[in-house]
């Protein structure tokens, strides 16, 4: 199971794809290797991640700082015990309160073990995320990308990736989560690599419009 422990490991991921790929050799050449963007693990990584789902990026950071600030020890115990009122009013809808409730629950009661979680291979781990309320497949494949550094998992359903996809091979449509999963075969196994290479385009892009 390859992971990008180091920005080496993530170049090389990107080199290998560049020498396979033209568009993607051309992202690489003109920004360079993309951020290792490492988040942390286990429960607080969750919550992160449940936090900025379905909200820019600039929301997600105001509605995180505002939790930290309220609860500087991110732990199940201490979610729970923080009113609900309080996260309401920093900005946590009602069904991620719901959902992050039930994670902190499932936590606590041992339905879901972060040590075997992250034992496990990316469809093992795949499977027992998204059992969970709220953790959907975006969700999943972020926490093994971005805080378990495993080199071939695609947030194939992430808006950002479905348009930097379209921009970058000029295509007229944009490829739906399903068809961009089949489409980043063929970049196994720097599956996460040519997600950031892609992300960094989109980025470029959008500062151009």
């Amino acid at each position: 199971m390859k992971k990008f422990k180091t920005k080496a490991d993530l170049d090389y991921a990107c080199r290998q794809l560049a020498a396979q790929d033209a568009q993607l050799a051309h992202v690489y050449e003109t920004y360079g290797a993309p951020p290792m963007r490492q988040q942390p693990t286990g429960f607080e990584g969750l919550v992160r991640i449940l936090i900025a789902q379905q909200v820019s990026t600039a929301a997600a950071s105001a509605i995180q700082k505002r939790v930290d600030d309220k609860l500087p020890t991110m732990t199940p115990e201490n979610w729970l015990a923080l009113d609900d009122d309080a996260l309401a009013a920093c900005g946590v809808s009602r069904p991620k309160r719901r959902y992050l409730a039930g994670l902190a629950t499932a936590v606590l009661e041992g339905q879901l073990q972060f040590a075997r979680l992250h034992r496990a291979d990316n469809a093992a781990a795949h499977e027992m995320l998204t059992a969970l309320l709220g953790i959907g497949p975006w969700t999943a494949d972020c926490y093994l990308l971005f805080n378990l550094l495993r080199a071939d998992c695609f947030p194939a359903g992430d808006l950002a990736l479905q348009e930097g996809y379209r921009m970058l091979y000029r295509k007229n449509t944009r490829p739906d989560a399903a068809q961009l999963t089949k489409l980043a075969e063929d970049w196994s196994p720097f599956r996460g690599a040519a997600a950031r290479l892609l992300w960094v385009y989109y980025g470029q892009q959008r500062q151009k419009v």
